[in-house]
């Protein structure tokens, strides 16, 4: 053994050399990135210039500039037999705020296909006839409150003289 090997130093001196709070140096040895001495409280000062060296170039590496990310790949539609659009392209046709469309579609009301991807795309056949079935049927709920009498106006109060 060398006579590095041999010097032992206090906790407070390795925290002092591996630039951290004292109270840091436990949570070390606990993590098993350094092992003191059984009889008395004190470190191989080796073995603690090792870490130094090796939490150094960590920090080295973790400094180094990241190269850009990826950007995302544009969504693409499930499948090319049909015209596919997305909620706002939708919200524009129905004249309503892409928010409207997106809670159509959780309630049920716009028929939806989810991608791959995660993106929601609406087949632009569907959602015309499922605005044509909507419109058919207010209309048709219309025509047969009026053929049974029933007046289709917002009521009034009578005024009380």
């Amino acid at each position: 053994m060398s006579e590095a090997d041999d010097e032992w130093i206090t906790i407070r001196a390795a925290a002092r050399l591996l630039s951290t709070h004292p109270s840091n140096v436990p949570k070390l040895t606990r993590r098993q990135l350094l092992h003191p001495r059984r009889e008395r409280s004190s470190l191989r000062k080796s073995e603690v210039l090792a870490l130094r060296d090796a939490r150094a170039e960590a920090a080295r590496l973790r400094a180094l500039p990241k190269p850009d990310p990826e950007p995302p790949a544009e969504p693409t539609p499930p499948n090319s037999e049909h015209d596919w659009v997305r909620a706002e392209v939708v919200a524009e046709v129905l004249g309503v705020q892409p928010a409207a469309v997106r809670q159509r579609t959780r309630r049920g009301r716009l028929p939806h296909v989810v991608g791959t991807d995660g993106v929601v795309w609406y087949q632009v056949a569907q959602v015309e006839a499922t605005v044509r079935a909507q419109v058919l049927t207010k209309s048709r709920d219309v025509e047969l409150l009026q053929t049974a009498g029933l007046n289709t106006g917002v009521r009034r109060r009578a005024s009380r003289a």
